[in-house]
């Protein structure tokens, strides 16, 4: 099953490739052939993402992982899974564990690996 998200990635890839030329076509208004190679290029380009470490799958791996969220104002947020399962979908906002901070450039050094994955306000 394709990833849910390349239909999204190729409909604003459409629309910036028209910025300044003035409205752009809808999507809708595509062509299936345009709407076919559009969403061709975005999983290829989702799936890069996701190998390179980029973003995440968009199905779980197991059923140990949970799913960490980042809201529009950069609050993140962890699935918390309760047993029994609640309402499946209780999440809880992540908050810093301490004050200690740590040598980002050290911790590099010594192998650990950070990705970006968003900005808060």
């Amino acid at each position: 099953m394709p990833d849910p998200r390349a239909q999204l990635l190729a409909e604003h890839r459409q629309r910036i490739a028209h910025q300044g030329t003035g409205i752009p076509p809808r999507w809708d208004n595509l062509s299936d052939q345009e709407q076919r190679l559009l969403l061709g290029e975005a999983e290829e380009w989702l799936r890069a993402a996701v190998e390179a470490g980029l973003t995440p799958l968009a199905d779980r791996p197991t059923d140990k992982h949970d799913a960490v969220w980042l809201d529009d104002d950069g609050w993140l947020w962890g699935e918390y899974q309760t047993s029994p399962p609640s309402h499946g979908d209780a999440i809880l906002r992540l908050v810093w564990e301490s004050d200690e901070c740590s040598s980002k450039r050290e911790l590099e050094e010594q192998g650990v690996e950070f990705r970006l994955i968003g900005w808060s306000q």
